[in-house]
């Protein structure tokens, strides 16, 4: 039995009843948060929902307005015609193709180059002397100065390559390690340009100022902002989990503008490119990339589809430009908010179910599974309305929250702890009134017995104090009293647990590092 003290000031009365199903909202939430946001239980899940609702937000969000970055593609034509599908790339043509990109009329502020461009391995003696001349050449294109003096402005071209990748002999590792050392004070280079795949999906890259869309950042905006979270350096430290850097769907359509080798200027008029139409004002970009597009070695799923490394990167670095945000603390207040919104509908429709489940009605039995779809119904509402709402933050806002860790500790809430919570308030009122009934017409030598029975769950005035003072103290202690010292001892054992995975939820990186040195190192 239960009730409210009379005296307390209405409001507090709301709120006090608006707060019965708190601590149970506060666990799932917290147990959802840490599965989600440390352990990555739901990466899977939660990656594929971004797939699909990032899918619809880039369509959407495409209003055809002018790219920031303009993607000069080697696609399979380009490959055949010029490179002869040659590996690695030739490097003459390589030189050729990107002194087009730096001789523009209004060359990019920043040009990245998504291909290894060291030396090639030598051959034979008969394709040595040209291959080194080539790649002297493509050398010497990227160290000179690439200032640019106008009529009005001064630009300045710079220039992100991607390290060398390492060579299991040593001859050939010197060699790449002292062309990289010479062209360090003309270009800058990118230490990792890998992109890691998840459960196959693409939506993020690590938080890595080694990235090629991070030093590409750097370089282009002369700033940290935007990395300021990411780990500079490898320590103990950075491997700790940071949040990834979320590449936004909208702009592999709004933020970039993918073309064909066949449409620079210095192709115009090649056979191998009739039918290409030249649109000159498509280079004149702030940042040009410069990668491959032929095969199927360097492609990755995204939520447009298909799409190849160095778009991949060119839409990490606008996105770093233009952020994306995963606000994961609204994420948990939104699910406490919606656990306590929810609690009333759980509550009804678990109580009246077992009311009607275990009614000597025939009539009330057979209706008591239509109130779990009642509740099955709302649940579904709400999951609905939540994925609007994802979709229309991340259209509008630029800010992912994944509606599936909210659905569920919705789900575990309704179906579970509720219908588990619900069932032993069922069954202590139906106690109850048995003992209400066996009072009025039982025997007087009942009476002892059955007071001992009430006194299982006495009357409480449930003042927002009575609750904060029973939870903290006073339930233990009327157990402990009453000589009951191993249900004293359990329940101070859940109080404590509650607490506990409270505080993981908020300062898991402060507790369980520590605690993990402690026993394992």
């Amino acid at each position: 039995m239960t009730g409210h003290d009379k005296s307390e000031h209405w409001i507090a009365r709301g709120i006090s009843a608006g707060t019965h199903h708190l601590p149970a909202a506060l666990m799932v939430a917290a147990l959802v948060y840490i599965g989600h946001h440390h352990l990555h239980l739901l990466k899977a899940i939660d990656g594929y929902a971004f797939l699909g609702i990032g899918n619809r937000t880039a369509f959407s969000q495409y209003t055809g307005s002018h790219p920031t970055v303009a993607v000069v593609l080697i696609d399979q034509k380009s490959n055949e015609d010029y490179y002869r599908e040659r590996s690695p790339l030739d490097r003459c043509q390589l030189k050729q193709d990107l002194e087009a990109i730096y001789n523009l009329s209004k060359p990019p502020k920043l040009l990245v180059v998504d291909l290894d461009l060291s030396p090639v391995l030598p051959l034979n003696d008969s394709v040595n002397e040209k291959t080194k001349e080539c790649d002297e050449q493509l050398k010497t294109l990227l160290m000179q100065d690439r200032t640019k003096i106008t009529e009005t402005v001064k630009n300045i071209t710079h220039t992100v390559l991607i390290t060398p990748f390492e060579m299991l002999d040593y001859e050939a590792q010197k060699k790449n390690e002292d062309w990289k050392e010479s062209l360090k004070p003309f270009v800058s280079f990118a230490d990792d340009p890998t992109i890691n795949v998840s459960f196959g999906l693409v939506n993020d890259l690590d938080c890595n100022h080694k990235s090629l869309a991070a030093v590409a950042f750097k370089v282009y905006s002369n700033s940290l902002v935007g990395l300021e979270k990411c780990p500079e350096k490898e320590s103990e430290e950075s491997k700790r989990h940071v949040p990834p850097l979320i590449i936004s769907p909208a702009q592999y359509l709004s933020g970039l503008q993918a073309v064909s080798l066949c449409q620079l200027p210095s192709r115009l008029g090649d056979n191998q490119c009739k039918g290409f139409t030249l649109y000159n004002a498509r280079y004149y970009y702030p940042v040009v990339f410069v990668g491959s597009s032929f095969g199927d070695s360097d492609t990755f799923l995204t939520p447009l589809g298909i799409m190849y490394g160095v778009e991949v990167h060119a839409a990490a670095f606008m996105s770093l430009v233009e952020p994306t945000d995963e606000i994961s603390w609204f994420a948990f207040i939104l699910d406490v908010a919606l656990g306590l919104l929810m609690g009333g509908l759980i509550d009804l429709s678990w109580r009246y179910y077992f009311s009607f489940r275990f009614s000597s009605s025939a009539v009330k039995r057979q209706w008591a599974p239509w109130l779990i779809l009642l509740l099955a119904i709302g649940f579904t509402i709400v999951v609905v309305v939540l994925t609007i709402g994802s979709y229309g933050l991340l259209r509008h806002c630029s800010i992912w929250l994944s509606p599936i860790p909210i659905a569920l500790g919705m789900l575990i809430e309704s179906f579970f702890n509720g219908a588990i919570s619900t069932a032993v308030k069922e069954g202590y009122e139906q106690r109850q009134a048995m003992i209400r009934r066996l009072q009025a017409s039982g025997p007087d030598s009942f009476a002892s017995k059955l007071a001992l029975e009430a006194e299982q769950r006495p009357h409480y005035a449930h003042t927002l104090q009575e609750r904060a003072k029973r939870f903290v103290y006073l339930d233990c202690l009327r157990l402990w009293r009453a000589e009951k010292h191993c249900a004293s001892t359990l329940l101070f054992m859940r109080r404590l647990t509650f607490l506990l995975v409270l505080l993981l939820a908020f300062f898991w990186d402060e507790i369980v590092p520590p605690v993990m040195d402690f026993f394992f190192h």
